[in-house]
């Protein structure tokens, strides 16, 4: 349990074919790129998110690039960079941070066949910023705990599977073989038996198992209305302690120029976290920026 990560991990990187790697010699047949960012107030209610429940106004903010190549010898590569980070205000005038999280997915497709490709595929999720718990002192005076940090908590996932494209930009990739490693603030909660690399602030796991990824962007009424869907599943058993699912489903309407109104919902099923699911149901409205090549 405490190797195969890292067999895993060489087997990885040997098993992708030299062609599927786009130098020089390989002439790019179409590059298409796309950033947009945006500054919203919303409104957020959370169910079970870091096991509270409240509703809060927030100030938050999000950015987003896109690239996707397809090279002469047939392969295609689709990276995406997602970040957000937001705070809200409590009556004490303290802010605290509601969101902080960025995303890094990068794809690369084999020649496409007639309904599936072979795919290889990295991704890694954490965050920029210290999270912290809050809480008061018998005399009165705020404390503060340090739960987080940049790569802990963090996500790595390699994975070897079949890619299934539709709506020309959106894909569903089924990784037979994944490996995926977790990096945990250690606390007393965690099963520390289970282990890759144990430190004294952090455990490193490591599971190796069958994953699904889903990424759709379409966009309606002469890209006014855009449908944002990424989601991942991750199990190696059927059992509630083996199994992670991330699924974030969000409609951003477009109007006057640079205006949005966004409903975002994100569902996140996490054991090390807890058992029970986590949602957070979102209102946007707020300026937005977006550039395409």
């Amino acid at each position: 349990m405490k190797l195969h990560a890292g067999f895993a991990f060489l087997f990885f990187l040997f098993s992708i074919p030299s062609h599927a790697q786009t130098d020089s010699s390989s002439i790019a047949r179409k590059i298409r790129q796309s950033f947009n960012a945006s500054l919203s107030a919303s409104y957020v209610d959370y169910k079970n998110w870091n096991g509270e429940n409240h509703s809060a106004i927030t100030l938050l903010s999000n950015a987003e690039y896109k690239h996707r190549l397809t090279a002469s010898n047939g392969w295609t590569h689709d990276h995406l960079f997602k970040a957000e980070a937001g705070f809200l205000n409590y009556t004490d005038s303290m802010w605290i941070k509601s969101a902080d999280q960025f995303r890094i997915a990068m794809q690369w497709n084999e020649r496409p066949g007639k309904y599936l490709t072979h795919s290889y595929s990295v991704f890694v999720q954490s965050q920029f910023m210290n999270s912290y718990d809050y809480d008061y002192s018998e005399d009165g005076n705020l404390l503060k705990e340090k739960v987080g940090w940049l790569m802990a908590p963090a996500r790595m996932e390699l994975a070897y599977g079949l890619n299934w494209r539709f709506w020309e930009s959106c894909r569903i990739n089924t990784a037979f073989a994944t490996c995926r490693i977790s990096t945990l603030p250690l606390n007393e909660d965690l099963d520390q038996e289970e282990h890759f690399i144990l430190t004294k602030r952090k455990i490193v796991k490591s599971e190796y198992g069958f994953s699904t990824q889903i990424y759709i962007n379409r966009e309606f009424y002469d890209k006014h209305l855009v449908w944002d869907q990424t989601g991942r599943l991750f199990f190696n058993a059927i059992d509630k302690h083996s199994v992670f699912a991330d699924f974030s489903n969000r409609f951003t309407l477009k109007f006057l120029k640079y205006m949005q109104f966004r409903m975002d919902t994100h569902f996140i099923y996490d054991p090390d976290f807890s058992t029970k699911p986590s949602w957070r149901q979102e209102f946007l409205l707020g300026l937005f920026y977006e550039w395409r090549k």
